[in-house]
């Protein structure tokens, strides 16, 4: 291991959704679709610990308890339940890459996001799922 970001909580992006940016007018509806799909599926996971290991152990191939474990954990650590990309983690990953722009809004596009929150998908998921 050459650096394990969770115990220092060094803000970064593990994963996210990638698309091109015309896709996100052009294809907004299904977009929405797949997002809100991807967000209900991390609200179970988190909501659901047996569920969600029985997921990751066949899906990644996990044999190992304890890689299991540890698996989840750093999974319910890192992923944000409504999928926000963290600003700061956007910052720290464009730091690496100097010739590059450092605007994060020049990566990220938050809107459809945004339009979940303001539909009050995010709140009926916390409710759903009692988080």
């Amino acid at each position: 291991m050459l650096v394990d970001l969770v115990p220092d909580q060094i803000p970064w992006l593990f994963s996210g959704v990638v698309v091109r940016k015309d896709d996100i007018s052009a294809r907004r509806d299904l977009l929405t679709r797949f997002l809100k799909a991807s967000i209900e599926g991390n609200y179970i996971a988190l909501a659901d610990e047996k569920r969600a290991k029985e997921v990751l152990a066949k899906e990644l191939k996990i044999a190992s308890a304890k890689v299991l474990d540890i698996t989840y954990n750093d999974f319910k650590q890192q992923s944000p339940p409504n999928l926000e990309p963290s600003v700061q983690g956007a910052e720290n990953i464009l730091k690496q890459f100097p010739n590059v722009s450092q605007k994060v809004g020049d990566y990220i596009d938050g809107s459809l996001l945004d339009a979940l929150k303001n539909d009050g998908f995010f709140a009926a998921m916390e409710q759903k799922y009692k988080r």
